[in-house]
């Protein structure tokens, strides 16, 4: 052992160890404490290294291996002092922080004499900044430090806290986040052990009040072989636990809207002239919630509880837009929703039974139940805008409950043993109070009145989700490799039944506007065509049938992996780690549509630190990840619904119910005149998946080199490259059976025919449909390129991190979901659906953001008083001209629906536009502020903040509609909101914040 190794290292403080820091993870063990104890004179035996957390009393030690070295694996986070003794005699001591994810590097060094007696001269001690042991990357920070800076309370602005992550598209709702260029549905959340990932669709995390958390890891890549079903990012949380001291909070949170700002947006049609788009300018809202939270032992060293309830009120009115086809529509309907009492109580629990030092028993659980009151009314988009009359309540039922028990076994020094259950049920209910008006949708050009539905539209019915879940580990230490070995088993089920409203099993009429010599595309090439010299207005009816509209499904996942991580030298570590996992879906019938066994993904890294002084390491990774189907996927394909489109024209609007009067077929009769979108099918797997389909992947490899430059500074430098392995979507076209086919687009299809479209496999032996003559699909394509720079400072009283961004993601689809047209529909989005929707489709994809610089920090100004910052800018996203035109009729390269690249001009031509070839949105700067001021009054400590978020008020556009025709993909036609804003940067708002400790 190098002695020059330590020389530096000991003059580290604990003081250097920050909570923040953009770091490599430990892919070992996620709490740890080791190091090495060096002998610089003499031998040293038996001596014992131990743990002690300062808060809880838990204890683990270990002896000291003949090389040195020890490690104390999978403690609770916490302060620990650990102790360095030889029988009754303490050599040394240090307190150190076990953070989330992070190995805690403790050395020491003693002296022993030569003749072996007990007397032992202690050196030094040091803790480490780097953990030379890991090898990915990403983001750690405590609850307490967010607190000193200006950060909205929910885990996807945490996360944007970590370079390589963006914004999500507004469309998605405001709490999604891109990881390394991947779509915002292909993340993964854990809280305390539990996966609390929206399964429906992927898209968000079940959420706890900000005063439950205690630490937060965020992970960019490179992750481990324990970690899967993620193809972008992990977010891993965990909650607050009691100590051995009973404590008391209150805390709280208020956000009028008189602190809110008055410069709000109003978006028009006709490049600004026309009627209104989109109108923010009657949005209000207003926030408040408070926490009352206790913890504390129910017996000392041995038993803890933490318990809070956290009550809260939300008023918010907006003008809204219900329907999917939001990028031709105008704002319709003004909503105002409250949500507060019991309905909206969250409460949440830990305990903590430390049966033993070798054994503890957890339990965790919380509801996060919201029923939010919904008012609507109509809302005129001609003229400033007007509100009208209500048409109608509804009440939303929103979120449920987790429960899950964890143990934690120290079997021997080299033998440990983790276990969890759990189970979450989440609901997603939507309730009307008038359902017997039908869903009315205006996009006619220049209608002085539109047309109005009599209610909120929509559709009803059960909705919910439950998540059981289960995970075993095993971690053995022998020699200088440590291996674990998992299996983990989910089962989600949903229950889900969408019954629209309105007369005869429920209708939704769009009206709109196809201008002379457009067309609208049918199943089987154009279905009509306005073939007079004058604008012609339609109406389009879509109905979804069948006897239950829904039923219950289910996703079977299991997955194993093993991973050593491999010591070899006091400057080399290697992780070896390899993962399968089997996903398997039921549709309503009972029935499997879908199963898949992954290829044994490799999940590889080192760790090398090449000058041996313990300041810098060169780590990297590789890996292969993949992504199950989302239940949403199953609920389109096998629910058995009946979804058919037919178009009308019509006299007259009647001016109570917003329905068509008069209508007439265009084609003359109703079959003639209809789209089919799918039909009431429940497919075997045979029908519905290409018998050579693979799973979604993605491929990534790291390189970076992390480095401290002074006592106060560090820097990471890290390269990535990631890119879609294997794609999986549905393909619609012309080959498919009637209710698609989830396939790898590029490949050649493999497939059970359905003619009769029963569900169940025509003959005993599937057909092949060659790729280059038949299906034509391009390979899916999804590459990203980033290089990141990140500076890091910290003293005592100030710090910050800096971070550049340059990225490049690139390639002819997002992922998962798609914000070209907000789509959620997680796997089965129009892309890929019919081989002239890709036609066009490479470039430059929509959460590419080639620069990012990112800012945060805070500074002490006195003790008690704490000033904070955070900022990002960042450029633009790419833009493009979309249309419903397309140069061929053929067939097998269009069916009857999608954006295409491709816009018919006034002159007839045809003109072609590739993805992202239209610029791209500003670029956007966001600067929040906060000032923060402890005190105390009568033995309480108390701490009062202010955060002012979009300090400068900036707004520019963060989408804009590129969809250039008309409404449901009309040739020719021209879409009035083309270029209009759909979404801009939150306006300027500020929160108050108060607690009180005692």
């Amino acid at each position: 052992m190098k002695k020059s190794r330590y020389t530096k290292i000991f003059t580290r403080s604990l003081t250097a160890i920050a909570i923040s820091s953009v770091i490599g993870m430990s892919t070992a063990s996620a709490e740890d404490i080791r190091g090495v104890i060096s002998v610089t004179q003499g031998v040293a035996t038996d001596i014992i290294v131990k743990a002690v957390n300062v808060d809880t009393g838990t204890t683990r030690s270990i002896e000291l291996d003949d090389d040195g070295s020890y490690r104390l694996a999978k403690l609770p986070t916490g302060i620990y002092e650990v102790t360095v003794s030889k029988g009754n005699r303490v050599l040394a001591l240090e307190q150190v922080r076990v953070s989330l994810g992070k190995n805690t590097i403790t050395n020491f060094e003693v002296a022993a004499p030569s003749n072996d007696t007990e007397v032992i001269q202690v050196v030094a001690s040091s803790v480490a900044t780097l953990d030379l042991a890991s090898s990915d990357s990403g983001l750690i920070i405590g609850e307490a430090e967010i607190d000193r800076m200006p950060v909205n309370r929910n885990l996807t602005s945490v996360a944007l806290l970590a370079p390589g992550v963006v914004q999500g598209d507004q469309s998605f709702g405001a709490n999604t986040a891109s990881f390394g260029g991947s779509s915002v549905a292909e993340n993964i959340c854990y809280i305390n052990g539990m996966e609390v990932t929206n399964t429906r669709n992927g898209l968000g995390c079940g959420e706890l009040p900000f005063e439950f958390y205690k630490e937060f890891q965020v992970k960019t890549g490179g992750y481990s072989a324990r970690y899967g079903r993620a193809t972008g990012g992990a977010i891993n949380a965990t909650a607050k636990k009691g100590t051995n001291e009973w404590e008391f909070a209150v805390t709280g949170t208020y956000s009028p809207e008189s602190w809110r700002s008055d410069d709000r947006q109003i978006a028009r049609s006709n490049g600004g002239s026309g009627t209104i788009y989109r109108d923010e300018s009657l949005d209000e809202l207003t926030q408040k919630e408070m926490t009352f939270s206790v913890g504390g032992p129910i017996i000392k060293d041995k038993l803890f509880m933490y318990a809070i309830i956290n009550p809260k009120s939300t008023k918010q009115s907006l003008t809204f837009q219900p329907s999917f086809w939001d990028h031709y529509l105008a704002n319709n309907q003004y909503r105002k929703r409250e949500s507060s009492g019991g309905d909206n109580l969250f409460w949440g629990a830990t305990i903590d039974w430390d049966i033993s030092d070798n054994h503890r028993l957890s339990y965790f659980g919380y509801s996060n139940r919201s029923d939010t009151q919904e008012t609507i009314f109509a809302y005129n988009n001609n003229g400033e805008g007007v509100v009208g009359n209500e048409t109608g309540t509804q009440i939303r039922k929103r979120g449920g409950e987790t429960h899950s028990i964890s143990y934690t076994g120290y079997i021997t020094d080299d033998l440990i043993v983790t276990a969890m259950a759990g189970r979450i049920e989440t609901e997603y209910e939507t309730s009307a109070s008038n359902i017997a008006c039908s869903t009315v949708n205006e996009a006619r050009d220049n209608v002085t009145t539109p047309a109005v539905s009599c209610g909120p539209g929509g559709a009803y019915g059960e909705n919910n989700d439950t998540n059981t879940q289960y995970a075993l580990d095993l971690e053995y230490t022998i020699g200088d490799h440590t291996i674990t070995a998992g299996i983990e088993s989910q089962e989600r089920d949903t229950t889900r039944f969408n019954i629209p409203t309105g007369p005869d099993g429920g209708h939704s009429w769009t009206y709109y506007t196809v201008q002379p010599g457009a067309s609208i595309q049918g199943n089987d090439g154009v279905l009509f065509t306005n073939t007079s010299d004058q604008p012609q207005d339609y109406v389009r009816d879509r109905v979804f049938s069948n006897e239950e509209k829904g039923g219950g499904f289910t996703s079977d996942i299991k997955a194993y992996f093993i991973e050593d991580v491999w010591t070899l030298s006091d400057d080399l570590t290697l992780t070896l780690g390899l993962r399968i996992d089997d996903f398997e879906n039921t549709g309503v019938t009972g029935r499997v549509i879908s199963s898949f066994t992954t290829d044994v993904a490799p999940r590889l890294g080192f760790s090398w630190d090449p000058t041996g002084d313990g300041e810098s390491k060169l780590f990297g990774t590789f890996g292969q990840y993949y992504l199950p189907i989302a239940n949403n996927t199953i609920y389109r394909a096998a629910s058995g619904v009946d979804d058919r489109t037919t178009h009308y024209t019509f006299t007259g609007v009647d001016p109570t119910t917003g329905e068509p009067i008069g209508i007439t077929p265009v084609n003359g009769t109703k079959s003639n005149s209809e789209v089919v979108n799918s039909t009431a099918t429940f497919p075997e797997e045979k029908t519905f998946v290409s018998n050579n389909a693979e799973p979604f992947s993605k491929i990534e490899y790291i390189l970076g080199y992390e480095t401290m430059l002074s006592d106060e500074y560090s820097m990471l430098v890290k390269g990535t490259y990631r890119y879609v392995d294997s794609a999986l979507d549905d393909y619609c076209g012309q080959y498919s059976n009637a209710h698609c086919l989830m396939i790898n687009p590029g490949k050649d299809a493999i497939f059970y025919t359905d003619a009769d479209d029963d569900g169940l496999a025509d003959t005993d032996t599937p057909v092949k449909y060659d790729n280059a003559t038949t299906v034509q699909l391009p390979k899916g394509e999804n590459k990203y390129y980033a290089l990141e720079t990140t500076l890091k400072y910290k003293v005592e009283d100030f710090s910050w991190t800096a971070s550049y961004t340059w990225s490049h993601s690139y390639g002819n689809f997002e992922g998962a979901v798609k914000s070209d047209n907000g789509q959620t529909d997680a796997g089965v989005t129009t892309d890929f659906d019919f081989p002239a929707l890709m036609d066009g489709s490479y470039g430059n994809l929509p959460n590419d953001r080639r620069h990012v610089l990112k800012f945060f920090g805070s500074y002490n100004v006195t003790e008690q008083f704490v000033l904070g910052w955070n900022s990002t800018l960042a450029s633009g996203r790419p833009r493009g001209i979309q249309g419903g035109s397309y140069w061929s009729t053929d067939q097998d390269l269009y069916g009857s629906y999608g954006d295409t690249y491709y816009v018919t001009q006034d002159d007839g031509s045809i003109t072609y536009h590739p993805r992202g070839s239209n610029g791209t949105t500003p670029w956007t700067f966001r600067l929040d502020l906060s000032a923060s001021y402890t005190f105390n009054v009568k033995g309480i400590d108390m701490r009062a903040s202010l955060d002012i978020f979009n300090v400068l008020d900036n707004s520019q556009p963060v989408s804009i509609v590129d969809n250039y025709e008309g409404i449901g993909w009309t040739a020719g036609g021209r879409n009035q909101f083309y270029g209009a804003p759909l979404d801009w940067q939150t306006p300027r708002f500020a929160t108050l914040n108060f607690e009180a400790r005692f």
